[in-house]
């Protein structure tokens, strides 16, 4: 019933028009001294066959637009502010759906972003309570030398870098927000990640190599000694025997090749997929897939291509492409 005085409202002047029309007709039948029957008898006809061929089937239409509104309304848990006044039913209906639909993405969205807030602090919160053992556990070694401690040394190495990892993983939502590009000595940010592994390459009897360059960066410190970090990490565990080599070529591009049990070239275009291994990571058995899918999400951040290829004769060879054009002045 509410449909139908909203379908006459809303056409209020076809009846208001049939009226007038209706008016008009009776002043002309009344000026020319004809019968009000006929006027009945015609206005009645036009009446009946009006609303049977234009009236019953537009309102029909109009009513299975309003239950179908209607039904969209219903599966909405929220609804916004009450219906626009004015223009037709059908239309008022599709706005106030519209912006139901974007009020409860909006909650959504909210609730996701909290969510995600909780999880990064529960889990930031828990890297920092594991790294207190794991540095007691260090200590423990050092002042009591077992005839295995270096190989538990290792093995306590490789849980830290697993933590940091996790860390790294939960701070890439964020990542924009930690950013301060300077400019950075990229032999010295090299250093500082090679010294981390020392006791691994020392470990494994692999040489390590640190070109004699200069090259200066404008990134960020912190994100691209996590990125050098990842990099010698995975240069380390998956090289057996020679070693490790840091150098620049092109001047602005750096090169890390390691003499490693290299990737299969079938794996090359997916290597930066998140959970892949690839064949040598499943032989290995150490692989996570989440290193190198670190690296590209960071460096895409920061504005830097990496490109990775088998090296010359054996291997891995990663370089960075480090040089940014003029910067656009306003």
């Amino acid at each position: 019933m509410k449909a139908l005085f909203s379908y006459i409202k809303e056409r209020a002047w076809v009846p208001l028009s049939g009226l007038a029309l209706a008016a008009v007709a009776a002043f002309l039948f009344y000026l020319y001294d004809l019968p009000f029957a006929a006027l009945g008898y015609i206005l009645l006809v036009t009446g009946v066959v009006g609303l049977l061929f234009f009236a019953v089937p537009g309102y029909v239409r109009y009513a299975r637009r309003v239950g179908r509104y209607a039904q969209m309304r219903e599966n909405l848990e929220a609804l916004p502010s009450p219906m626009p006044e004015g223009g037709p039913l059908a239309e008022a209906l599709l706005l106030e759906s519209v912006g139901a639909l974007r009020a409860r993405m909006q909650e959504m969205e909210a609730a996701h972003q909290r969510q995600q807030e909780d999880m990064l602090a529960y889990y930031t919160l828990w890297v920092h309570q594991i790294k207190t053992p794991m540095a007691a556990m260090r200590l423990i070694l050092q002042g009591q030398p077992q005839p295995d401690g270096s190989a538990v040394s290792q093995e306590l190495f490789k849980i830290e870098r697993y933590v940091e990892m996790v860390l790294g993983y939960l701070r890439l939502e964020t990542i924009s927000q930690d950013l301060c590009f300077e400019p950075c000595d990229m032999r010295r940010l090299a250093a500082r990640a090679a010294k981390k592994f020392a006791p691994q390459f020392i470990y494994k009897k692999l040489a390590f190599t640190l070109g004699d360059f200069e090259l200066k960066a404008v990134t960020d410190e912190k994100w691209m000694l996590f990125v050098l970090e990842q990099l010698f990490s995975n240069a380390v565990k998956y090289t057996h025997t020679g070693g490790v080599a840091v150098s620049v070529e092109a001047g602005e591009v750096l090169v890390v090749r390691d003499t490693g049990v290299g990737i299969a070239p079938e794996d090359l275009p997916r290597i930066f997929q998140r959970g892949f291994t690839g064949q040598n990571g499943r032989k290995e058995g150490a692989s996570t897939g989440l290193g190198l899918y670190l690296v590209k999400r960071v460096l895409d951040t920061l504005q830097t291509p990496i490109e990775i290829r088998p090296a010359a004769g054996r291997g891995t060879e990663v370089r960075l492409f480090l040089g940014r054009g003029p910067v656009p002045r306003d």
